[in-house]
């Protein structure tokens, strides 16, 4: 057993740089404040390193976005705030008529999610801004991978009627 929880602790120290931009981008996603998203993550981290020292975790990708949504939960619970403020941010931002177009398209599509419910942009960001499979996703949110499939073909539908 420890054995395999040193293999946990393990997997995520060589993962860590990647796994700790997908977890930033996802907190800050639903944040909209740098320093807010920081302090999370770090949070998220501390917390799963504690919880590895002593159980053992199958999917830590999947571990760390469970951990990473229920911080976010409670911030916002100590806050007294229950909506999610999501943002999306653009890597480039040059000025160019194609970043223009670009940064008019991600507010465009910003504001539609806007309108969808809270678990409907979750799973969409999951999905295609954190590139999570329908697995992980399943693990993360405590659903069958079925209703994944259902709740993200849903907030699609529901994301073009709106667009």
């Amino acid at each position: 057993m420890k054995n395999k929880q040193n293999k946990n602790l393990e997997n995520l120290a060589n993962n860590y740089s990647a796994l700790v931009d997908s977890i930033f981008r996802f907190i800050y996603f639903r944040t909209n404040n740098k320093g807010i998203a920081e302090d999370l993550t770090q949070d998220c981290f501390l917390s799963v390193v504690k919880y590895l020292k002593e159980n053992n975790v199958d999917n830590i990708r999947a571990f760390l976005f469970k951990t990473a949504r229920n911080k976010v939960i409670d911030y916002y619970r100590q806050k007294g705030r229950i909506i999610y403020s999501d943002s999306l941010v653009l890597a480039n931002d040059k000025g160019s008529r194609d970043d223009f177009s670009i940064q008019y398209d991600v507010r465009m599509i910003k504001e539609k999610l806007d309108l969808l419910e809270s678990g409907d942009k979750e799973v969409l960001a999951m999905r295609y801004i954190e590139e999570m499979g329908i697995k992980e996703i399943a693990e993360a949110i405590g659903k069958s991978q079925t209703a994944v499939r259902v709740k993200i073909f849903r907030a699609l539908r529901k994301l073009r009627k709106l667009l």
